[in-house]
């Protein structure tokens, strides 16, 4: 998440092209890191064990570039109330609901987050009124969901397991609103931002995590992959890719970079096929191209007046979005 505009400069695809695939890499395997690190980690440890490491990484990068944070108490509170639907509860929902469905059906439905985004977007920001298309991406979003999940087969529904991936899409959803609405005139940079709201998230989880059972025996030995799997979390999906990011924000614009939604998926789900040997069903890609029309439809909006002379307003979601 970010404040203020950015400008978009004309780069070459060479300039970008590496950041945004890197991007998509490291949020697309998230998936992948989660479902090994729950083999030793409780879903609430493995939230905290992400947003700590991520939170160490993204302060050394304050640190060694010596940008200090300048906000007041005000601004730290308005963050900890976004930080609360993007990175508190929806880490730790996602690995709950992973511990029910395959991380490519994870990943699926997380490209569900710019629906919700939108919904609560026209819900929240009265004068941000949804457009004809926007509401049909909605209903054609709505309609992918029922595919994805084949709700055809009421006895294979994975009922409990998509509430709580759909709980945790909704919560980004809401993150993301909360945000446009509390830090358009917070001026700070994305790297001191993200700093403090993942900061904030490890606070808020360190309850939660020392309250769950302790960790199976050797997960947290310096040669177990539960190790590596969330180090690899943290600093992939929960710190340097937030500067990848917006560094295609930067260099491509925002259309560009939020397009890394429609990547995300595939990477995990090759990931999901390839490493953890899961299975694909039919259904799964048809409900996710479905699902991916609807937010298309949903994120089309008339370009601001600002764009038109080369500042746009980035996007305030991680498109994490495991993310």
């Amino acid at each position: 998440m970010a404040a203020g505009g950015c400008i978009v400069t004309t780069a070459p695809a060479r300039a970008w092209v590496p950041a945004f695939i890197l991007a998509a890499v490291s949020w697309g395997s998230s998936f992948l890191f989660i479902s090994i690190s729950l083999r030793g980690l409780s879903p609430a440890q493995v939230g905290f064990g992400r947003v700590l490491v991520g939170a160490a990484v993204l302060w050394t990068m304050l640190l060694v570039t010596r940008r200090r944070p300048r906000l007041s108490a005000g601004d730290v509170l308005r963050i900890g109330v976004a930080a609360l639907g993007l990175s508190t509860v929806p880490f730790v929902l996602i690995p709950l609901a992973q511990q029910h469905i395959t991380s490519i059906l994870a990943s699926l439905l997380n490209a569900t987050v710019p629906l919700w985004t939108a919904l609560f977007v026209a819900l929240l920001i009265p004068h941000e009124r949804a457009t004809r298309a926007q509401v049909g991406g909605l209903v054609i979003g709505a309609l992918g969901i029922a595919v994805l999940l084949g709700a055809w087969d009421i006895d294979g529904l994975p009922v409990l397991g998509a509430i709580l991936m759909l709980s945790a899409t909704a919560f980004y959803g809401i993150g993301s609103t909360m945000s446009r609405m509390l830090l358009t005139r917070v001026d700070e940079g994305p790297t001191a931002l993200s700093a403090v709201q993942i900061g904030i998230s490890a606070v808020l989880l360190l309850p939660l995590a020392l309250l769950a059972p302790a960790p199976e025996p050797g997960a947290l030995d310096l040669d177990s992959e539960v190790l590596w799997a969330l180090l690899a979390l943290g600093v992939l999906g929960t710190s340097f890719t937030y500067v990848l990011f917006w560094r295609v924000v930067k260099l491509a614009g925002a259309t560009t970079a939020a397009s890394v939604t429609y990547v995300v998926p595939v990477v995990a789900t090759t990931l999901g096929i390839l490493v953890l040997h899961e299975e694909l069903r039919w259904h799964e890609p048809v409900g996710a191209v479905i699902v991916l029309t609807g937010v298309w439809l949903a994120q089309r909006t008339s370009r601001p007046k600002t764009a038109e002379a080369g500042v746009i307003e980035p996007p305030r979601k991680e498109p994490d979005p495991a993310a």
